[in-house]
């Protein structure tokens, strides 16, 4: 009160307490704002109130929202601030070793936080890449059982090659001079695999593209990202509510979808059935499907969990089997699109691995140079291009940034790809020789790709094999060409790295492609002449 009646003696004549209070109000608002700038980097200046908004909602509304914030890395530097509406902060980084502080070394500061919590609710609920704490650890701690070396050999290996075959013969059908979308096609791979994988549900999703489920997954989480550029939203996050499902066509039918998937299992557990959609649970036991594990561990400690849990458990993993494995791989093949010799080299390993056979286990793990061209093109459009966190508290990063606590942080993987300081002068360029060539991998800071610290991901193994044994299973009979010039292929706005465009492509025949090429290696085209002919039935 002394610093009350202080203003009040110098106040002019006719100025009330109300003005008094709404100018302490005014400058306690300015030195918080004041006290939570980020110090120690640029800034990016945007719009006075509504900050980097209108630019970033205008390069997603042209899907070049990655580029966008790439540009500022280059003007900027590795490290630097922009303004969110009403003076926020969010400060993004591609400097590894602030990437390691972050994910590692202070990770109890950096949780997903409110913010996300509520964008994200409708969609993942409280599951695993929406929780922090304990329950995200608990969820962590039973997952992570999924991914034995045991379960691989006997059941994952088994549904991913399945279905490999699969999507290799839709290739093999497509009429000459027809395009197919291959992102697609990824999509419903990926898609097939983790339902069976996960929860002994066949989807279908290979044999009847038309499902309504798989655009409501994309039209979903198109809504999510648009909640970034929604003032409602972030208000909403800003008071601590909001999170009450948005019923809307897309998050009802996957609601539902995921409920039914939940009950089937729980009933089929219940009556010790011998099959469910035509999956044998002698081969799906509780040990074995993402749900069984939860329910075994629930039955043991005499907990009884909710559908609305095993709802939220089953969408995360669908979202994360189907999603940024799908994309990964379509980017991929477009790269191979684009650059032949790298094409003709893999086929070349594959044929030289296997023979006139098809791949096995054991050949999967020993295809250096499949690996090396999945690892580059994840370099160039990692699925998450990035990933934002929270600050609890008042922070100091290794390269001397400052950021206060509530400050919104993100490590901008996209942007570390293309970084010339971390991959040298050729870091735009798709080279996947450079990994057969460095004498020790990266670490998962200057690589983040798949996360790090504690929160790496864990099906990290899962998604490499997946991705290895389709490009082993479809290259040495087939090759596309894309239908469309490279540069219409468009990347998605969305939270992961999609294709707006789709990947429309040409299949031809691997062994005209070959011949195609004067510099491809012959011996490729021999090898794979009598596995071509066979796999054409």
């Amino acid at each position: 009160m002394a610093e009350v009646r202080a203003l009040w003696i110098v106040l002019p004549k006719g100025w009330s307490l109300a003005a008094v209070a709404a100018a302490a109000a005014l400058l306690k608002l300015l030195w918080k704002r004041w006290r939570a700038f980020p110090r120690g980097m640029p800034t990016h200046k945007g719009h006075w109130l509504l900050g980097v908004l209108p630019g970033f909602a205008q390069a997603a509304q042209n899907k070049e929202q990655n580029d966008f914030l790439h540009r500022i890395h280059q003007r900027l530097g590795q490290t630097y601030n922009i303004t969110a509406p009403l003076g926020h902060n969010c400060v993004v980084t591609t400097n590894p070793k602030n990437v390691e502080h972050i994910l590692l070394h202070n990770f109890k500061n950096y949780p997903k936080g409110p913010i996300m919590r509520i964008i994200f609710h409708d969609l993942l609920g409280e599951g695993i890449f929406n929780s922090d704490g304990q329950e995200w650890l608990h969820q962590r701690k039973i997952t992570s059982q999924m991914f034995t070396a045991k379960l691989f050999k006997e059941h994952i290996w088994g549904v991913v090659r399945q279905n490999a075959k699969k999507t290799r013969n839709i290739l093999q059908a497509v009429e000459h001079g027809k395009s197919l979308d291959v992102f697609n096609l990824m999509n419903r791979f990926t898609l097939d695999t983790i339902g069976e994988i996960g929860f002994g549900k066949c989807i279908g999703s290979l044999e009847d593209p038309s499902s309504p489920f798989l655009k409501s997954f994309d039209a979903a989480q198109q809504v999510t990202f648009e909640r970034w550029f929604s003032l409602k939203y972030f208000a909403q996050a800003q008071l601590g509510f909001g999170h009450q499902r948005k019923k809307n066509e897309h998050f009802a039918r996957l609601d539902q979808y995921s409920r039914n998937v939940v009950q089937e299992l729980q009933t089929s557990m219940a009556r010790d059935s011998t099959k469910a959609n035509g999956v044998a649970f002698a081969d799906l036991e509780a040990g074995k499907s993402f749900l069984g594990l939860f329910l075994e561990d629930a039955r043991k400690k005499g907990q009884t969990l909710s559908e609305d849990f095993l709802r939220d458990l089953v969408l995360n993993f669908l979202i994360a089997g189907r999603d940024t494995t799908a994309q990964a791989l379509s980017w991929t093949f477009y790269c191979l699109a684009t650059h032949p010799e790298v094409e003709a080299k893999a086929r070349q390993e594959v044929c030289e691995r296997c023979g006139a056979e098809e791949p096995s286990y054991e050949d999967i793990k020993h295809m250096p140079f499949l690996n090396a061209i999945l690892s580059e093109a994840l370099r160039l459009y990692p699925s998450v291009p990035i990933d934002v966190k929270l600050t609890e508290a008042d922070d100091v990063w290794p390269d001397g940034s400052r950021v206060a606590a509530q400050t919104l942080v993100g490590y901008n993987m996209y942007a570390m790809g293309r970084d010339p300081a971390i991959w040298g002068e050729d870091a735009g360029s798709f080279r996947p020789e450079r990994w057969m060539e460095m004498k020790e991998v990266p670490s998962n800071y200057h690589y983040a790709v798949f996360n790090a610290g504690p929160r790496e991901c864990l099906g990290k193994r899962l998604a490499m094999i997946e991705m290895k044994t389709c490009l082993a299973m479809i290259l040495p009979s087939v090759s596309l060409k894309l239908a469309v010039p490279a540069e219409d292929i468009k990347q998605e706005a969305q939270l992961t790295i999609g294709m707006s465009s789709g990947l429309p492509c040409f299949v031809e025949c691997a062994a005209k492609r070959e011949a195609a090429h004067s510099d491809a290696t012959v011996a490729s085209t021999a090898a794979c002449s009598d596995w071509t002919a066979s796999t054409s039935d």
